[in-house]
């Protein structure tokens, strides 16, 4: 073998490791010099309460404004069907699957949905709760009204409506859930301070429409002198105010509810309800994306277990202004 050819193959390795080494993104892995890896696209997953409510599709819609504009990819889900946890775990697990870098969820219950949640964290997913949270501090934050606060303002407008005595009487949906929870609670708490009120107590609608109807047109029936009423949330609401309509006594017995979907502004402009505690949930939704984006990019400095959105009394006289125009929603 000629001594120049061992020679020759040296100089050609040489000059091929040469060339690789200038090839672009070709650098090793451990070098100081090499690029940064790309990173996957941001995903956020808001699992509703229930999908077919006013609400959280309005809270969708700010989401997913919020997400197209942070460049994120954002999903809605939910069970069209109930707010419950039977209902709501099958998504929340459908969503863990999907593994995306946060989801955001309005747990059904307070208790119930602490290890669904929990299963999610475990398996590498940051949680947030918004609108409703549960008892475990298991999410990094929670986005959400002030529930005791609107429920002393829903007594308070009700008492207004009735002149300040007489019987009233709550429509709620299902014990354990967080939000409607304390409204009763903010409720019951200022109606206190009103001592010519009676309060007859709360009844369950277990959020549906048909039963809170039921419900109301029996209680028109057992308390004659009923004054008013005070619906927790939409589907109650849809409840109170279709049965005392029926009865003939639309704007005789006087109504608040919370909540501001469709059918409950057409309601209160045409005077069957006399103020609505209105939240916030399109902010709720922007402000759940802004921070699920922080979170995944690391940026958690900062971020405070909980935050609180506004809320308004919505009443005849202000219902058109600009001021209030961003509580109405509009699924």
């Amino acid at each position: 073998m000629s001594r120049r050819h061992p020679a020759l193959l040296a100089l050609l390795l040489a000059a091929t490791v040469v060339a690789t080494a200038a090839l672009p993104g070709s650098a090793s892995s451990t070098s100081p010099n090499a690029p940064a890896k790309t990173h996957a696209k941001i995903s956020v997953i808001l699992v509703a309460g229930i999908t077919t409510d006013a609400f959280y599709l309005t809270m969708k819609k700010g989401a997913a404004a919020e997400a197209k504009a942070l460049g994120a990819d954002f999903s809605f889900t939910g069970s069209p069907a109930a707010f419950s946890p039977p209902t709501q775990i099958p998504f929340l697990n459908a969503a863990i699957a999907r593994h995306p870098s946060v989801i955001m969820i309005a747990p059904t219950d307070v208790n119930a949905l602490a290890a669904p949640i929990q299963r999610a964290i475990s398996a590498g997913i940051p949680v947030e709760t918004v609108d409703t949270h549960i008892t475990k501090p298991l999410a990094f934050t929670n986005i959400s009204t002030d529930n005791p606060g609107g429920g002393a303002l829903a007594a308070k407008a009700l008492v207004q409506a009735i002149g300040g005595s007489g019987e009233v009487a709550i429509m709620s949906t299902t014990p354990g859930v967080s939000t409607v929870d304390e409204r009763v609670a903010g409720f019951t708490a200022e109606l206190k301070k009103h001592p010519d009120v009676t309060y007859l107590g709360l009844q369950y609608s277990n959020d549906d429409t048909p039963t809170a109807a039921r419900l109301t047109s029996a209680l028109l029936a057992a308390h004659p002198n009923l004054k008013g009423m005070f619906a927790v949330n939409v589907k109650s609401g849809d409840g109170v105010t279709s049965a005392v309509t029926s009865a003939g006594k639309a704007g005789t017995v006087k109504l608040v509810e919370f909540d501001a979907g469709p059918p409950q502004v057409a309601a209160l402009r045409a005077g069957t309800i006399d103020a609505l505690i209105a939240q916030y949930p399109y902010g709720i939704g922007k402000l759940g994306v802004q921070l699920a984006v922080k979170w995944a990019k690391g940026q958690k400095s900062g971020i405070k277990k909980h935050y609180g959105t506004g809320s308004a009394v919505v009443t005849p006289a202000n219902v058109n202004t600009p001021a209030i125009k961003k509580y109405l929603y509009t699924p």
